[in-house]
């Protein structure tokens, strides 16, 4: 039997918002002014270079050192487990070279989150290393080569964004790759990627992983490659497909297909839908399995008003697997991801600019996702219900310019007719900033 429960969300909100406090996430050229949810990844990033402005002959001419910190704090309680909580202050320091002869571009970012509170009873929030324990690493360390245009190749440790691998930015510090890559990077038209990923950083460690040790297969040492086209046109419609190999392990195959149709300056609808495919290959190292994740979403916006609704359906030849970050459903909110193994889902949501409020710019959105899975039979798992609210806050004047501050609320009700489910509230406060020290 499936059950949907209907419930409300509340969440009261204060924060002293202060200078210095902040990662400022980037913003994609192709999020279409899509609210920022950091655990719903269907983009498919460029990873190329911008196309040279001038040419500069020392490493030093038109360099950049950003000093992005973040303070963080995480609580999440549940009937039955330990309650997680911790708060953290941290963030990066970000310099990037200028293009020495426009050929060659330098960058690294030391990175650290520093803990405020977190006993040891109530860890678990990934905020921290386990235990658990402030940390520092040099999260980035990589070389850029302009092979011409906006064609370039990064070689090192470094930030990759795409469905299935990549940053995953919901902590103090995003997840990162030893990698080489090459792409390009246009604005609309025709972007391609590729490239091969030996190792990942995660969000709470300062040690790099194989990425089939990451994946589950312990003792072993192999890489992940992959290759994607993107075609963009000028209303921003995209259409585009990534594969993803990591050897006698299991490969995934990623498509989208999103849509802005505009009717006036103030009423637009976008309709999205995106595919992924999953299987065991080789030597299976991680388990026998196929499977597949279908998945649709459609928005209709109204002046500042945005409403909802989407859909996915998961295969019953397993979960979809993500163990390098950036899961691709559409419905992938604040703490599940709604992909396991034979799971119907349906959300809806609605999204609101409430303009200049004081010192920023004040929004909110909230999102209902009901998921549905098996009863009985070797898949089956306890049916939720997730309730979540976002509410953003953008400075924009005076010292507190680029400051902004993020409350997150989260409810899951689990099916109580099957055992071991546990209920949960996840309450979050994050303030975020950004400034440039050259």
């Amino acid at each position: 039997m499936r059950r949907v429960w209907l419930g409300w969300l509340g969440s009261a909100l204060f924060c002293l918002a202060m200078p210095g406090m902040a990662w400022a996430q980037t913003e994609s050229a192709e999020l279409r002014e899509e609210d920022d949810e950091p655990n719903q990844h269907a983009i498919l990033e460029p990873v190329g270079t911008e196309s040279a402005s001038e040419r500069s002959q020392w490493l030093l001419d038109g360099a950049e050192l950003v000093l992005k910190p973040r303070t963080y704090y995480l609580h999440r309680d549940y009937d039955v487990a330990n309650t997680r909580a911790g708060w953290a202050l941290g963030g990066g320091l970000e310099f990037r070279s200028g293009w020495w002869k426009d050929r060659v571009r330098f960058g690294a970012t030391v990175s650290t989150s520093q803990k405020l509170y977190g006993p040891s009873d109530k860890d678990g929030t990934q905020l921290f290393k386990p235990g658990p324990e402030s940390f520092s690493v040099f999260s980035e360390a990589y070389a850029t080569v302009r092979l011409g245009g906006d064609h370039g190749v990064h070689i090192g440790r470094q930030s990759i964004d795409l469905p299935y691998m990549g940053k995953h930015d919901l902590r103090m510090i995003p997840n990162t790759f030893n990698a080489v890559t090459v792409g390009n990077k246009p604005g609309d038209g025709l972007a391609y990627m590729a490239g091969y990923v030996d190792s990942i950083k995660y969000k709470d460690s300062d040690a790099f992983t194989p990425m089939s040790v990451a994946a589950g297969a312990d003792d072993t040492d192999k890489g992940l490659t992959f290759w994607g086209v993107r075609f963009r046109v000028p209303d921003q419609s995209v259409v585009g497909v990534i594969h993803q190999r990591t050897p006698d392990l299991f490969h995934t195959t990623f498509a989208k297909l999103e849509k802005r149709l505009k009717f006036t300056d103030a009423t637009s609808l976008w309709g999205d839908i995106s595919y992924t495919g999953q299987s065991s290959i080789g030597d299976e190292l991680i388990g026998d399995f196929r499977t597949h994740l279908i998945s649709t979403r459609l928005e209709f916006v109204s002046g500042a008003n945005k409403f909802r609704v989407g859909a996915s359906r998961t295969d019953d030849g397993g979960d979809i697997q993500k163990p390098y970050g950036n899961p691709a459903n559409y419905l992938s909110v604040i703490i599940n991801d709604f992909d396991r193994a034979g799971e119907d889902a349906f959300s809806v949501g609605y999204s609101r600019d409430l303009g200049q409020v004081g010192p920023g710019e004040l929004s909110f959105f909230a999102n209902v996702v009901w998921g549905n899975t098996p009863d009985s039979g070797p898949i089956a798992s306890a049916d939720n219900t997730e309730f979540d609210l976002t509410v953003d806050w953008r400075l924009n004047e005076g010292w507190s310019e680029k400051v902004w501050v993020r409350f997150r609320g989260a409810w899951v009700h689990y099916d109580d007719a099957y055992p071991g489910t546990d209920d949960l509230f996840d309450f979050r406060i994050i303030v975020n900033y950004d400034f440039d020290l050259l």
